[in-house]
């Protein structure tokens, strides 16, 4: 199962993670708040498409979910 890490990240790992992050915030911004949810789901998808499996993929949403609170 994959899960989000809570081991401490090297300062490259964390500079990636942080790029990464600022790239989807300024995508999302870009697309605008109507096509947000649209957007989010395609690179959702096309992220879930790169798992091994489907039970990793369904690990990822099931966590997800956990941590919106539902």
């Amino acid at each position: 199962m994959t899960t989000l890490s809570t081991t401490p990240t090297t300062a490259a790992q964390a500079s990636h993670l942080d790029q990464t992050y600022t790239a989807l915030a300024e995508a999302t911004a870009r697309v605008g708040e109507a096509r947000a949810p649209l957007f989010l789901a395609t690179l959702s998808l096309a992220l879930l498409s790169r798992q091994a499996d489907g039970g990793e993929a369904l690990a990822l949403i099931a966590q997800a979910e956990r941590l919106a609170g539902t």
